[in-house]
């Protein structure tokens, strides 16, 4: 009689193996080198000196379009795929500006911020210039951030400006501010100044252009510039406290 192959060892080796290339993969997967993933980023997106993994990795200097980001780390959250999206711990720094927080990406391009810190320099850096020409320092402290495009859907949390100053050369310094969103508005903040030539109350309401409202009553103090004096009489009569009504709206 002619003996019968063991079959229950080939089984056994070809499942080792399967075991083996299965760990091969998982550890490529996790462990994929950044450097071979930015040839398959869009034409306009540009990752300078890629180092670490997909997952968890860093550019030393990220610039998507016309938008510069400076040096951007990451690491990825895995879990957050299993439910159709994409989530990460995110530190993005320009010169002077860091900004920190969980970043999600969600269906219809939605982005979702969550504990985000960020501390930007506005007229420059990771916000850029703006229209109006103002310069100061930003601090932002958001439980949540939620945007469609660049409409804020959603935003809880503190907006501080300091040494906010207009124009250059002999720029009029108009003070320092902060702005608090809460969940039961969130997307009109109480708005109020925190030192400075001008006394300000009121509210800042984002809208769907995407723009801005802020209202409220402005007086100036007795330190305040003569230019702003001026300015701020050209909106009427004072009331009883020296405070007179304003209204400015824009786009962004």
């Amino acid at each position: 009689m002619s003996a019968r192959p063991d079959t229950r060892s080939g089984r056994s080796g070809w499942f080792w193996a399967a075991l083996v290339v299965i760990a091969l993969l998982v550890t490529l997967v996790v462990r994929w080198p950044l450097a071979w993933a930015t040839r398959w980023l869009p034409a306009a997106t540009h990752c300078e000196a890629p180092s670490g993994s997909v997952w968890h990795g860093r550019c030393a200097s990220l610039a998507v379009g016309q938008h510069a980001l400076g040096s951007v780390s990451w690491q990825l959250r895995p879990l957050r795929l299993l439910s159709g999206g994409l989530a990460a711990d995110v530190d993005a720094r320009q010169l002077g500006d860091v900004l920190r927080g969980r970043i999600e990406l969600r269906a219809g391009g939605r982005i979702v911020a969550r504990d985000l810190d960020a501390r930007l320099t506005l007229g420059g850096g990771l916000l850029g210039s703006n229209e109006m020409g103002l310069r100061g320092t930003l601090h932002a402290r958001l439980g949540q951030l939620a945007l469609s495009g660049r409409v804020v859907d959603d935003i809880a949390g503190t907006v501080t400006v300091q040494d906010l100053v207009q124009g250059s050369g002999r720029a009029t310094a108009l003070g320092n501010y902060e702005i608090t969103f809460t969940a039961d508005a969130p997307r009109r903040g109480a708005l109020r100044d925190v030192g400075g030539p001008l006394g300000v109350t009121g509210t800042l309401t984002l809208t769907d252009e995407p723009g801005y409202v802020v209202e409220g009553l402005v007086a100036p103090r007795a330190d305040a510039p003569e230019v702003l004096v001026r300015q701020i009489s050209f909106l009427g009569t004072p009331d009883a406290h020296g405070q007179r009504p304003f209204s400015v709206a824009g786009t962004y």
